[in-house]
């Protein structure tokens, strides 16, 4: 099964797809490519939606002025400043997109870790780690489609398109887990909302 192949499956969805995944030869190799590219595709997109903001508010910023005081208007306008010499020097530091990406990483195993402890403890399924990095990885597919952010001028559009590819990756890995350990819609809700909000809280503390 071609790339080409395996990425039209999991952006359709396809009811099969992560079950052939777990039986693919070098299927982690492939899964830890495929996520280090969306990783960096992401962070580099998350980069460019915020400086598009900052640009935005910019050559905005006199629309606020008679919205406050003279003294409010002043520290609106020094915070944008700042944030704009920030994120000017984030956008071209290689070891501020390196620590993104590992930062990501560890929050996605601390939640596949929380997701592997409800598996096998609440919903009494057999969970393999690999397999659960396996379907992962390759559920973060739907990430690439955020490539058009980083030509794309308008933040609210950019603002849009990252949301849809983060909910989409989340339906995909949704979609995994129901293949792979038959589970009901509830359960995957769980499991999904382990993923989401548990890897965030605990890989932040």
């Amino acid at each position: 099964m071609s790339e080409r192949q395996i990425f039209s499956k999991i952006l359709r969805l396809d009811k099969y797809i992560y079950n052939d995944l777990l039986n693919l030869n070098g299927a982690l190799q492939k899964g830890i490519a495929i996520y280090l590219a969306v990783a960096t595709l992401t962070t580099l997109s998350a980069f460019r939606f915020f400086n598009g903001m900052i640009e935005f508010l910019e050559s905005n910023l006199v629309l606020f002025q008679g919205e406050m005081s003279e003294e409010e208007f002043q520290m609106l306008r020094s915070l944008i400043d700042e944030l704009s010499v920030i994120f000017i020097q984030q956008d071209s530091t290689t070891s501020v997109l390196i620590s993104s990406i590992v930062s990501t990483s560890v929050t996605t195993v601390v939640g596949l870790v929380i997701c592997f402890l409800i598996l096998k403890f609440l919903l009494r399924k057999d969970p393999k780690p690999t397999d659960l990095l396996i379907i992962s990885f390759f559920s973060s597919v739907p990430g690439l489609l955020v490539f058009p952010v980083l030509f794309i001028q308008d933040p609210l559009v950019q603002a849009l398109l990252v949301f849809i590819t983060s909910i989409y990756a989340l339906i995909a890995f949704g979609s995994g887990i129901k293949q792979v350990y038959l589970l009901r819609n509830i359960e995957v809700v769980l499991v999904v909302i382990a993923l989401t909000f548990g890897g965030s809280i605990l890989g932040s503390a």
